[in-house]
């Protein structure tokens, strides 16, 4: 949970310096910290809200020691605004692909096992596991098996995954790339809105930048394991957040939901091949 009832909130980052953090700032006050603070290297206590980083500014508390965010834990958006979204190398500075490079290590069934293990759910209602998932998916018989990420996000005022495709774009390839070799899958889709065009931007450099450093393709870091990525934008229908739904349109057919087609894995409805499971950013 973020403070929203202190928006707008300012970072201001300096060469050296702790992220510095300001809240309901306007026109007038941004210019006055630009003035202040970057120019004449005075935080202004006075109207600060926190830090973040290793080194602390005279009176100025630290953001995550405010009584709102200290008990909480951030998992999902935990580089959210730390790093660089538009650059590889700062994800891979925070061990980034180091969960890939260890999965294609296992055999897919131990990564199953592991993510079993993890207890690991989904987040839509149901808390269905994703583990079991993953496993329904791998002994589903057909040959060639597509894994979908749902980045749609129709519901209104909802940034969840619009913050984390925009601030942290590899932690969701890199969660589909484990995804997919426990699932045998060998080709992929990102489903989101057009309506988000900053996050498909950061997708489509993220997604360069995987084919560039032999993270997609074939033979991923040596291991035999192929796999390929392709963006889809939708055209912004709120029912396309819903998994039949949005097969349906990445098929290029009208975003309609298939009713009896409740999970859209053949063993389950016996449909005939291609497999597909659709995954949300962040549960994966």
């Amino acid at each position: 949970m973020a403070p929203c009832y202190l928006e707008p909130i300012v970072d201001i980052i300096k060469p050296g310096q702790p992220h510095l953090y300001f809240n309901s700032v306007t026109p007038e006050m941004a210019a006055q910290l630009v003035e202040d603070y970057l120019v004449n290297d005075n935080p202004r206590p006075d109207l600060a809200l926190g830090t973040v980083g290793e080194k602390n500014l005279p009176g100025i508390q630290k953001l995550f020691d405010l009584p709102m965010l200290k008990p909480q834990v951030r998992i999902v958006l935990r580089h959210c605004g730390l790093i660089d979204p538009q650059k590889i190398d700062h994800y891979l500075a925070q061990d980034g692909y180091s969960g890939l490079a260890r999965a294609l290590r296992m055999k897919p069934d131990d990564v199953i096992a592991e993510v079993k293990k993890a207890g690991l759910r989904g987040r839509g209602g149901a808390g269905f596991s994703t583990g079991l998932k993953w496993e329904l998916c791998r002994k589903s018989p057909g040959k060639v098996k597509y894994l979908i990420c749902n980045a749609d996000e129709g519901d209104p005022g909802a940034f969840m995954n619009r913050s984390l495709l925009e601030g942290d774009p590899h932690s969701v390839l890199e969660g589909m790339l484990i995804g997919a070799y426990a699932i045998g899958a060998t080709g992929g889709y990102i489903y989101c809105r057009a309506e988000k065009p900053l996050a498909i931007e950061r997708l489509k450099i993220a997604l360069k930048q995987l084919a560039e450093y032999g993270l997609t393709g074939g033979n991923i870091l040596g291991s035999g394991f192929d796999f390929e990525i392709e963006l889809r934008e939708g055209a912004g229908a709120f029912v396309c957040g819903e998994e039949t739904a949005l097969i349906a349109s990445i098929e290029g057919k009208r975003g309609c939901p298939h009713p009896g087609r409740l999970f859209p894995l053949n063993q389950v409805y016996g449909a005939s091949p291609p497999i597909l499971t659709t995954l949300k950013p962040g549960l994966m």
